[in-house]
């Protein structure tokens, strides 16, 4: 009876040493997330970490949801911002504050979805465009100030062009897209116009996709399934992979098509990345706009 006792007694402190180490660790991890004061920051390291996370298991990536959430921006000069309800405020005085904090949306946005390298959707027997809004973004009345009328979307690619990342030796044009030339960004000879305009009055989305790749091992099943019912074998190396490759080709270039420019405006750049994915890298769109709804997202796969 007495060593039963003894044992209990062992257990009992054991567990209140536990209980105090958590204690004082989580209240050391508290205090140290306030010093820090991650705010936005950490936002984006949880996405960035769930899209890793996603990319890299062996499960399907509908199983693993994305914790990706859109952020609220607003651009203002005199620190109000009557167009939105609790934004982030953005304190802007000339045009290139104003150039600066949307490119450093984008750029954001490029990193929180793995910069090309991750492949967060997995293949489809058909082919699709899954989105995300990385930021909503909002213009205060203020900001008139500095933009009368607004101004043409070339400036700010021509501000990205030049401009190089913070600590960086290459620009935000050559992060988001490899190249500093403008005129490689696909709006043709005559670009000013072709850029389109930033409507100060509207909301704009800061937006990303990744185009997903076909699933040869489910169309094989298929076509598997196919060929037994009907008792007909094709050889490898014969026409019939053949026209496989010839399909993946296609899709390849119909994913492609019309992106460059929709309604003869230039929207944004599709670009192959490391993982194999064609993504259209970050680009600013109206919210609602023909321009949104040209980009053919199947899924928007970021939260409000």
């Amino acid at each position: 009876m007495i060593n039963i006792k003894n044992k209990l007694g062992e257990l009992t402190t054991q567990q209140i040493v536990t209980l105090i180490i958590l204690i004082v660790s989580f209240a050391v991890i508290l205090i140290f997330l306030f010093l820090l004061d991650l705010g936005e920051l950490s936002n984006q390291e949880i996405c960035h970490n769930s899209v890793a996370l996603r990319s890299s298991s062996p499960l399907p990536s509908d199983s693993i949801p994305l914790d990706c959430r859109t952020s609220y921006v607003c651009m203002t000069k005199d620190g109000s911002c009557e167009s939105m309800t609790g934004p982030e405020i953005e304190k802007v005085e000339v045009k290139e504050d104003v150039y600066n904090v949307l490119a450093k949306e984008m750029a954001s946005c490029w990193w929180m979805f793995g910069e090309g390298r991750l492949d967060y959707v997995g293949d489809d027997l058909i082919p699709a465009r899954y989105c995300s809004i990385c930021s909503q973004l909002a213009f205060d009345d203020s900001v008139s100030e500095i933009f009368p009328d607004g101004f043409e979307k070339k400036e700010l690619y021509d501000y990205m062009a030049v401009q190089n990342m913070p600590d960086k030796d290459y620009s935000y044009l050559e992060y988001l897209i490899g190249t500093r030339e403008v005129s490689q960004l696909g709006a043709g000879p005559d670009q000013g116009s072709r850029f389109g305009f930033m409507d100060l009055n509207k909301r704009h989305y800061v937006i990303m996709g990744i185009d997903s790749n076909f699933d040869w091992v489910k169309a094989g099943a298929i076509a598997g399934e196919i060929i037994g019912a009907v008792s007909i074998r094709i050889p490898l190396g014969s026409a019939g992979s053949k026209a496989g490759a010839l399909l993946r080709g296609v899709l390849h270039m119909n994913s492609l098509a019309g992106l460059g420019a929709l309604g003869g405006l230039y929207v944004g750049n599709m670009v192959e990345g490391e993982s194999g994915n064609n993504y259209l890298s970050p680009t600013i769109v109206e919210v609602n706009s023909k321009t949104f709804e040209g980009l053919k997202c199947k899924d928007v796969s970021t939260l409000a």
